[in-house]
């Protein structure tokens, strides 16, 4: 129930109406209680709709601050290898292993499995979960969940060596002198193009690739 509203109008007049918004808020929460309730009743199923709707739950998450707020009951976030958890199971699920050493707990990404494939098994064999976020807004809902949510970070699984990506308190020793770690260093720089690679030698991980190549998210 509503008093009459112009029609014949700007939108932009419209949009400030106060019985306009009044309805855009209802719909907004009625929305969200029906789509809680069909999670509720029937996950198995509104997991296998996920990927048709997700944009469309991402892009109200993004605009509708009281949207953001119900979509944390249902909304989805998917690993790699198709298992489907709420923020709130995820979190749960991670926080033992993916915990840095400052405490903040990092989310690993990927949007492309078989661009990443390498970097998504060597997170794997860490005992690592992946997300498979590959929505073309994902990127501004992933800006709007670190800034709503504590100590928390979103990290693309190809953005770095994966012992980089969550920093342990783990210390490596180097089986290089730092004169040999010189010489290496200056062999690669004479046959890779100087400004475009910056050559970083770092101890890692006995089974580590011993090369890898990074590029900024």
């Amino acid at each position: 129930d509503s008093p009459d509203i112009p029609l014949n109008v700007s939108r932009s007049y419209l949009q400030a109406d106060g019985a306009v918004k009044k309805i855009s808020s209802y719909i907004t929460r009625k929305v969200a209680d029906k789509l809680k309730a069909l999670f509720t009743n029937n996950r198995e199923d509104f997991e296998k709709k996920w990927n048709d709707i997700k944009i469309v739950i991402e892009y109200g998450m993004l605009s509708e601050d009281k949207f953001f707020e119900k979509a944390d009951k249902f909304a989805l976030y998917p690993t790699v290898d198709n298992t489907y958890f709420t923020f709130e199971e995820l979190q749960e699920k991670i926080k033992d292993t993916q915990t840095d050493k400052d405490g903040n707990l990092i989310i690993l990404y990927a949007s492309n499995t078989d661009a990443q494939h390498s970097y998504i098994e060597a997170a794997k064999e860490k005992g690592y979960q992946v997300l498979l976020l590959d929505s073309p807004i994902v990127s501004h809902l992933i800006q709007k969940l670190e800034t709503s949510k504590e100590k928390i970070s979103f990290v693309r699984v190809d953005g770095d060596h994966i012992d980089n990506l969550i920093n342990k308190e783990e210390e490596k020793i180097s089986k290089l002198s730092e004169e040999e770690k010189e010489k290496l260093k200056a062999d690669f720089e004479k046959v890779i193009p100087q400004g475009k690679y910056t050559v970083q030698l770092e101890a890692m991980d006995s089974n580590a690739s011993p090369l890898i190549i990074t590029q900024p998210e």
